[in-house]
């Protein structure tokens, strides 16, 4: 059933009242150690667990009421927050960052708890909804029909699909390790799991019971991206007790970060790929801002609308950050036999960008999801249409970041000829060079410029330090790097 409405009801992070939902799960604890040996779980809590995969980081920030604690990418979305709309090229576009959309968001919908209250099925026409053929609808509230130049802000819902499927077979019971490893409950693999954690009497072993709800999903993602015991954490309520764990986990991941060696790291007269200009402190070999033009913000950008599985996938499932590399591996092992289809499997490992989302500058090579396409009848009824379309109302998305009203891919996020910002942590704010005045915390004469340019390599280097570090930009940039932690990553 389609439902109009004139209001949209905002989004916001956090717990959402409306769900008091919750799932059973036992644990083996050892209560010696003040540990979780293991979880045992039904399909409807690894689902969840899985689709942690699929999440955009600008969705994982969101949720988590920007302390995620994920590197720098807090920073960068509060600064899409605090951005006047004049710097990017539509209105929609914030909203498009703001909460961005993967391709499971739809498959998600069906979770048992879902933590992401973006509501997929939902699609935007303008209020006179324009007969002008095709019917044009926009994914993102505020595109402007380009027609009757109004905002697209009304509301049509698509209906529920009922043969979504999740992400793992029912009537299964899985082990959960606490470091997120998942596979299905064999007596083998309890006895992997006693052995792996050095337990020799049965007599410090107890059960658990937890009833988890909305609440424990959310501090279970935040500790994951921090934490090599999130289950431990969770138990014994480590949830809010961040502060000392991630600074020591913070400084385990940026002494060991991997950086791609290459030139172009240092000066160079390269005119290929997009150009910065950085402010560094020579004294303190420290990058204090950068000044770059819309192309390299919509590099940044693109972070906040990359799926976790993506980045894991990117990153050759050394991202640095808790426990997601395994949680990946989980999905990239578990058996056919205990996965609901490859596609299921594909959707978590090489999640696609919602349709529209991607970036005509694409360097990570993301792929995006095709804009939905049909007659009036199925688009509602969220069905494929195989009908001839010729003289019929054909709905079609139209991309809210085209100011032209395309319907078309590609385009950008940010809105130049102006200059940007970027500090160090990953603050983006329009170029003010009094601003840039008062970063200057010591003598002028320790300050130099350097220009350097962005290519492939340089983007994989600084998305790992976004989501890993304190300090991106020095991280890369800096003209003392070790040579001996440098390796390559892989887009292939």
């Amino acid at each position: 059933m389609s439902i109009w409405s004139d209001k949209h009801t905002s989004i916001t992070a956090g717990v959402s009242m409306a769900s008091a939902k919750k799932i059973a799960m036992k644990l083996l604890v050892d209560k010696e150690r003040s540990r979780v040996v293991y979880a045992e779980a039904d399909k409807d809590f690894v689902d969840i667990l899985f689709s942690f995969l699929t999440l955009p980081l600008g969705t994982i920030v969101k949720v988590l009421n920007k302390q995620s604690t994920l590197g720098c990418m807090d920073n960068l979305y509060e600064s899409v927050e605090k951005l006047d709309i004049r710097y990017l090229q539509t209105e929609a576009c914030k909203t498009m960052l703001l909460h961005p959309r993967s391709e499971a968001a739809v498959r998600c919908e069906y979770l048992k708890i879902n933590i992401d209250d973006t509501k997929p099925r939902d699609v935007y026409v303008c209020k006179k909804f324009c007969s002008t053929q095709p019917f044009l609808f926009s994914s993102a509230q505020n595109a402007q029909c380009i027609h009757c130049k109004e905002k697209m802000d009304m509301v049509l819902t698509c209906e529920e699909d009922d043969s979504v499927k999740l992400f793992v077979k029912e009537g299964v019971k899985y082990v959960i390790s606490n470091d997120l490893r998942v596979e299905p409950a064999t007596v083998r693999h309890m006895l992997y799991l006693l052995q792996k954690m050095d337990i020799k009497d049965g007599s410090v072993l107890e059960e658990g019971f937890m009833d988890i709800s909305e609440q424990e999903i959310l501090a279970l993602l935040k500790r994951m991206l921090v934490s090599e015991m999130p289950l431990t954490d969770l138990y014994f309520h480590q949830n809010d007790k961040t502060d000392a764990a991630t600074r020591d986990h913070v400084g385990k991941k940026e002494a060991a970060q991997v950086l791609v060696k290459t030139e172009s790291n240092q000066e160079t007269n390269s005119t290929e790929g997009i150009s910065i200009t950085l402010l560094i402190n020579k004294h303190k070999n420290k990058v204090l801002c950068a000044e770059a033009d819309d192309n390299f913000l919509n590099i940044l950008f693109t972070f906040l609308t990359l799926p976790l599985g993506s980045l894991i996938k990117i990153l050759n499932k050394n991202t640095g950050t808790g426990c997601v590399d395994n949680l990946y591996r989980s999905a990239e092992d578990l058996s056919l036999e205990y996965i609901e289809s490859e596609q299921s499997r594909s959707i978590l490992l090489s999640p696609q960008l919602g349709p529209f989302f991607g970036c005509s500058n694409n360097i990570l090579k993301l792929d995006e999801i095709n804009p939905r396409y049909g007659c009036y009848s199925c688009f509602l009824k969220n069905a494929n249409c195989d009908h001839d379309v010729v003289g019929t109302s054909v709905m079609k998305g139209l991309n809210p970041k085209s100011l032209q009203g395309g319907t078309e891919k590609g385009g950008g996020y940010a809105k130049g000829p102006g200059k940007f910002m970027v500090t160090d942590d990953l603050r983006v704010s329009p170029l003010s060079t009094i601003s840039i005045v008062s970063k200057l915390d010591s003598s002028f004469d320790n300050v130099v410029e350097r220009k350097v340019i962005i290519g492939e390599i340089q983007v994989l280097n600084l998305l790992r330090a976004a989501i890993t570090s304190k300090t991106p930009l020095t991280d890369v940039f800096s003209p003392c790097q070790n040579p001996r932690n440098w390796s390559r990553y892989s887009l292939d």
